[in-house]
């Protein structure tokens, strides 16, 4: 027959492995949660890839050329390989990095800046234009966006960060235009509104800072131009999308 002591021991060692279970149920059940997102953001930027990559073709075909510009790079001369892989793989990173720092109910939004945004700045970075129909199917996929984030279960809040975030970039931007006396393309000044609405879908620091770092890159952009000695009309749309990105990666650093 066992004595107290022995049944008192036994007891303890008993006790005592069970917190060394349950810890070690846990950091199994941690794993398991980060390979299945590790498996998401993967899967969700190689997607975004493809289907910016498979859609940029059509889009480019379908664009109408702007009037009375005729020394203009044309959008149909875009469809080369080169072009078409940059889209996806810039699609794809700027996917990975929306899915890893922002929440489920924002990234219809930010899906919207990953695949058209992308294409967009791209395709603005090769002609300095930036097409008007394109950037108003941005738009429309934005709103959509936005109506998707509420079925993701997302308040009312997000859909005010986003209304303020976008007219508030759009002010911005059409305030500098007004200031710099054109020296800012109009179509910047529509192009805003796509990253203050997905930036602020996220939160009002994020709108901040994207707004900010996206005036410094283009900043610093243009201050590289001029000591270079190379004047005219340059490109802004990939600096105001680099900034929202640099915005979203720093807020998943920080946090």
């Amino acid at each position: 027959m066992p004595s107290i002591r022995s049944s008192w021991e036994h007891s303890s060692a008993a006790m005592s492995r069970r917190p060394a279970r349950e810890g070690a149920r846990r950091t199994a059940l941690l794993r398991i949660a980060r390979v299945s997102a590790g498996g998401t953001l993967v899967t969700a930027a190689l997607l975004t890839g493809l289907v910016t990559a498979t859609a940029a073709g059509p889009l480019l075909r379908a664009l109408p050329e702007p009037a009375d510009v005729p020394d203009k790079i044309t959008y149909r001369s875009l469809l080369t390989p080169g072009f078409l892989v940059l889209c996806g793989g810039l699609a794809a990173a700027a996917a990975a990095i929306s899915w890893h720092s922002t929440s489920l109910a924002a990234q219809p939004l930010w899906t919207v800046l990953s695949t058209v945004g992308i294409l967009l700045a791209a395709i603005d970075a090769r002609t300095t234009w930036l097409p008007l129909r394109l950037t108003q199917i941005a738009w429309l996929l934005m709103v959509l966006g936005a109506l998707a984030a509420v079925v993701l279960g997302a308040g009312w809040p997000l859909l005010l960060r986003c209304g303020v975030g976008a007219g508030t970039a759009g002010a911005l931007y059409f305030v500098t235009w007004v200031l710099t006396r054109g020296g800012l393309g109009f179509g910047d000044v529509r192009f805003a509104p796509l990253l203050g609405a997905a930036a602020g879908a996220d939160s009002w620091r994020l709108l901040l800072w994207a707004l900010f770092l996206g005036t410094a890159v283009g900043g610093i952009h243009g201050l590289v131009r001029l000591a270079r000695s190379r004047a005219g009309p340059f490109p802004y749309a990939p600096s105001m999308l680099a900034g929202a990105y640099l915005a979203l990666a720093a807020s998943w650093l920080y946090t």
